[in-house]
């Protein structure tokens, strides 16, 4: 890690010294603007050139190949709106509604060259409220429920910790884009 270091304030009486981490932020939406505001709120430095220390995808459909993934000393973490491996794809929130899930979650997990397929950094479920909609339920449960597991998993990583639980494959399932509306 090429970080310089911050102090930090944990209480009046308490300082610490936690890396400041170079970090490069994709994304878009509320999601994007939460994980830049705990980054800043951290004191870490958001960056647009090289080095990286850390590379995080927010609500990204891009799929990064090795190289870029190599650019991060860290690597590359990703929200996905689902808890992974179920519903691997970019319109998760849709099919999880499609196929009638009473559970969902979000994943952070750490971006390898497949599809959602890079080991589990944190994760967590919710049930799905009965009066839910897709819209709904991303924008009042999952993104501030990422950004809450962004907040404690960057809190990881100033410790030098470095969470990742490979996917149980045998739990994969890959659902494509939802199909277009029909034209009227």
């Amino acid at each position: 890690m090429r970080a310089a270091f911050a102090c930090h304030v944990s209480d009046a009486s308490a300082w610490k010294l936690r890396p400041v981490l170079r970090i490069k932020v994709f994304g878009t939406g509320p999601i994007y603007d939460a994980t830049l505001a705990t980054c800043e709120r951290r004191g870490h430095a958001i960056v647009t050139e090289r080095p990286y220390d850390l590379i995080v995808l927010a609500n990204v459909t891009r799929i990064l190949k090795a190289p870029e993934i190599a650019e991060a000393g860290l690597g590359v973490l990703c929200f996905h709106p689902s808890l992974l491996p179920r519903h691997r794809g970019g319109d998760a929130v849709y099919w999880t509604f499609k196929m009638g899930d009473t559970e969902t979650g979000i994943t952070w997990f750490w971006v390898d060259e497949g599809i959602d397929t890079g080991p589990i950094a944190v994760a967590t479920s919710v049930p799905i409220p009965a009066d839910s909609a897709p819209g709904k339920l991303y924008y009042e449960t999952l993104v501030p429920l990422g950004a809450r597991l962004f907040d404690e998993l960057l809190a990881q990583l100033e410790r030098g910790e470095r969470p990742s639980t490979v996917q149980d494959e045998s739990r994969a399932t890959y659902e494509p884009l939802r199909p277009p509306k029909p034209k009227v």
